[in-house]
């Protein structure tokens, strides 16, 4: 069989168990659709899409995560809403088939002005698809300017990461607020600067941004400007050096870094990487300063990342947890499907010893 066929799964005794499509070549063999004997086309799709729009239940405005992949029962597919034009981004071989009548639903659900396909992916490099991004639809610009909760953020739909916007984070930035006021602030990791903007909205005294990325920085310089506002610093640096490096100390500083841990494979080495950096950024904290951190991989156990931070810690300072991050409700948790919570933070008090 081809890689991307729809198959029927049955038990050894030959009871149907339902639809998925199949890639010999992954480590997950089949992915399933449906536990019903139903057809897998446009009518499939619009009913999906539909639901998981209704679950949304309206509570985003007009951007979010339209489908999150398994969260909605549509494994390899994801849509982000971005006011009239859709992200989309296929990543299995099954959804690479299925991409035309995928688009055709997504119209007819949505309505979209402008369609833009972000197939450039590592999952989409393990299943040996080509990589690639373009508009399907509409006449997109490269940057497009949305609200999400109190503030304006410039997108990059064609060329940003992911889709452009980090719709998972979203609660998650909404709680600066109580750590913000006349704090100095360190965003590493900070891509367009989503929290360190935040924090300014909420009355921080000046906010240091960190990334590798000379593309990203501009960005957060814009961001800054169209919400009207001030006392940004942008560093173009690896985040891990310029912890080291420096000497200066913040009140808040938040590490919202990329997966360090793409495998099973890479666990010990993405948990040697999470302490280095714990390590790099507490001596960066002032004494009674906040921390968020976060860890963006399924493979990363909640209390492991817990067990992590208080590695870093050891006989250097007391930390306090004050509250437990997880995703934004637009990309839901089934509890069915562990893997479907990925994104684990905490919010933490450290008091130097």
């Amino acid at each position: 069989m081809r890689a991307g066929e729809l198959v029927e799964v049955q038990s050894a005794k030959g009871a149907f168990l339902g639809i998925g499509y199949i890639n010999p070549q992954s480590l997950i063999m089949v992915r399933m659709l449906t536990r019903r004997r139903i057809a897998i086309d446009e009518v499939f799709f619009e009913k999906r899409i539909s639901n998981a729009l209704k679950w949304r239940g309206g509570q985003f405005g007009e951007n979010f995560r339209v489908v999150n992949a398994e969260s909605d029962f549509l494994p390899g597919l994801i849509i982000d809403k971005y006011e009239d034009a859709l992200a989309i981004q296929i990543v299995t071989w099954g959804m690479e088939h299925q991409k035309e009548t995928i688009i055709a639903a997504s119209e007819r659900v949505l309505s979209p002005k402008n369609i833009v396909l972000r197939n450039e992916s590592s999952a989409r490099e393990e299943e040996g698809l080509p990589q690639n991004a373009q508009v399907v639809k509409g006449s997109l610009k490269q940057e497009m300017t949305v609200r999400i909760g109190p503030l304006r953020f410039l997108v990059d739909l064609i060329s940003g990461h992911k889709t452009g916007f980090y719709f998972d984070q979203r609660e998650n930035r909404l709680l600066t607020r109580g750590f913000a006021p006349g704090a100095t602030v360190l965003d590493c990791f900070s891509y367009t600067g989503a929290f360190g903007v935040h924090a300014l909205f909420y009355g921080a005294r000046r906010a240091t941004f960190v990334d590798s990325s000379v593309r990203a920085l501009e960005l957060a310089r814009e961001n800054l400007r169209i919400n009207k506002l001030s006392g940004g610093e942008f560093i173009k640096a690896d985040a891990f050096d310029f912890l080291k490096s420096g000497s200066e100390e913040y009140d808040l500083v938040i590490l919202d870094p990329p997966s360090f841990i793409k495998s099973k494979k890479k666990v010990k080495e993405g948990e040697r990487g999470y302490i280095d950096l714990h390590k790099k950024a507490l001596r960066r904290l002032a004494d009674s300063g906040s921390l968020f951190t976060f860890s963006c991989s399924h493979h990363m156990k909640r209390q492991r990342f817990r067990d992590l931070v208080r590695i870093a810690a050891y006989a250097k300072a007391d930390v306090y947890l004050l509250r437990e991050l997880t995703q934004s409700p637009d990309h839901p948790v089934v509890l069915t499907i562990p893997e479907t919570e990925y994104l684990k933070g905490l919010i933490l008090r450290v008091s130097r010893r």
